[in-house]
């Protein structure tokens, strides 16, 4: 049977790519028993998908350059005029 440390590097190469079927028996069998194990490989699976969904935002976000209007660049430049002055 899997130690915790061969199922925490298990449930973390199942996230990049397919697990052997000798390491999905392997790593089912040890979760089965292993409440900390499952709890590691739902909390990393979870944290993989918000990571993925912010970049998916952040790529949304970035997509479309910032624009200021005519006015808050004249309000910028004159305080930086007047910070220089």
């Amino acid at each position: 049977m899997l130690r915790c440390k061969q199922a925490s590097y298990l449930a973390s190469k199942k996230l990049d790519q397919k697990l052997t079927s000798w390491e999905q028996f392997n790593f089912k069998l040890h979760t089965m028993m292993c409440g900390v194990c499952r709890r590691y490989a739902a909390d990393i699976k979870k944290l993989r998908d918000v990571m993925q969904k912010m970049e998916q935002a952040d790529a949304l976000l970035t997509s479309k350059p910032a624009q200021l209007s005519e006015q808050s660049r004249k309000r910028i430049k004159q305080a930086m005029d007047k910070a220089l002055h």
